[in-house]
């Protein structure tokens, strides 16, 4: 089934950037160029989601590991594509088009993981991974330029201090701001402002190509109160000290608005969509071993894990791109 599958993409992505005529005894097609750009929920970045890429050279701190759905996808597609994978963690939407970025690598002080190849030199834009001969750009980014990481860490904080079942102060103190601190609709403005201009860059350096605007994942459940509280084993696969009306507040208000914006920028700009809420919907960081597709602090393990998607997560997304490409 997933040959012919394969086949099948491969058949449309023909009819997508191959519309002139083969000769009788036509030269091998060359591949598809693809240029994958994005941050560390496409690139991989932890452990539970494969191990790390080699890049010549030596390793750039960008962590792109092995089962990212950008790698999961050159490994099923075989010679459909030329892959440039460019993604980086912790790359915010500037760093995709036009501003340089110095990586981390893993260097996580604060769970006493030190990367030895720390610190990194700076890589240019992932846009200059795109020229004008690329057929396929895919963006995974947004969260950074959002300030994800910022608003749940403030959440942990907060949350450690209130009452689990009631309060909701991290919902409220990004709602009001204040103090210089942007609220939600501030960072959800500016994240629809520099994806357009993303995508418009993206389009006046490769005027033929095909854009692809990738959502975040499901890493939050509807029913909240299967989540663990507290900095037990389980609480810190799951989301430590966030309080649940707080978790219910990132799901609705956070994460579903992120996507929401996303999609609409992809739509205002002519791109595709691909809803990887969706498709991991039931899977988030709360579900039992094997059933999660998104990992919470840490993994199950006990491996440290950031709330990213693991290999099964990845899987999933790279079944839904798939899809999309064979759809359009």
């Amino acid at each position: 089934m997933r040959r012919a599958h394969v086949t099948r993409v491969a058949a449309v992505l023909v009819a997508l950037f191959c519309a002139a005529t083969v000769p009788a005894q036509a030269a091998p097609r060359a591949p598809f160029q693809w240029a994958a750009l994005g941050d560390s929920y496409t690139a991989g970045a932890i452990p539970a989601a494969g191990v790390e890429v080699p890049v010549p050279g030596g390793r750039d701190g960008c962590s792109r590991t092995a089962g990212s759905y950008p790698e999961v996808l050159r490994a099923r597609l075989g010679d459909v594509y030329d892959l440039r994978n460019v993604s980086c963690g912790g790359a915010t939407l500037a760093n995709l088009y036009n501003q340089s970025q110095e990586p981390t690598g893993y260097h996580l002080p604060f769970f006493d993981v030190l990367d030895p190849g720390f610190p990194f030199g700076p890589v240019p834009p992932q846009l200059d991974a795109v020229t004008e001969s690329t057929n396929l750009v895919t963006i995974g980014a947004g969260g950074n330029t959002f300030g994800f990481a910022e608003v749940i860490y403030a959440c942990l904080q907060l949350g450690a201090s209130a009452d689990k079942d009631t309060d909701h102060p991290c919902a409220d103190y990004f709602t009001t701001g204040g103090d210089g601190v942007p609220t939600v609709n501030d960072r959800l403005a500016l994240v629809s402002q520099e994806y357009g201009e993303l995508i418009e860059a993206i389009k006046a350096q490769a005027p033929n190509v095909t854009v692809v605007a990738i959502g975040y994942p499901s890493i939050i459940p509807e029913d909240v109160s299967t989540c663990a509280y507290g900095f037990s084993a389980e609480g810190l696969r799951n989301f430590a000290t966030a309080t649940y009306p707080d978790l219910a507040w990132l799901r609705s208000d956070v994460l579903i608005r992120l996507n929401d914006v996303i999609a609409q920028q992809a739509a205002t700009h002519n791109a595709l969509y691909v809803n990887a809420f969706a498709a991991t919907e039931g899977h988030d960081a709360c579900q039992p071993d094997g059933v999660n597709w998104v990992e919470g602090l840490l993994d199950r393990t006990g491996g440290w894990a950031l709330i990213h998607p693991n290999a099964s997560g990845h899987q999933r997304v790279a079944d839904a791109l798939e899809a999309v490409l064979a759809r359009d």
